[in-house]
């Protein structure tokens, strides 16, 4: 069985043992292996929000309030 979440992919393995989870399109490289799809849910919820933290800090912000010079 396969479940789409948030643009993952949950493949069920075993089931109710082994859930393999793969990144985003095109490739989707395998990530990682959880014991439920409830803990492969949360990681990939945790991976959003760093990925979101990650590129946010990356973010070039413009000089708005730079210190004047003497």
């Amino acid at each position: 069985m396969r479940i789409f979440y948030r643009g993952y992919v949950i493949n069920e393995e075993i089931p109710a043992i082994s859930y393999s989870v793969h990144g985003t399109r095109p490739e989707r490289p395998e990530l990682t292996a959880r014991g439920t799809s409830r803990e492969a849910m949360e990681w990939i919820d945790n991976d959003v929000k760093r990925t979101a933290i990650l590129q946010a800090s990356r973010t070039v912000h413009s000089p708005a309030r730079e210190p004047a010079r003497i």
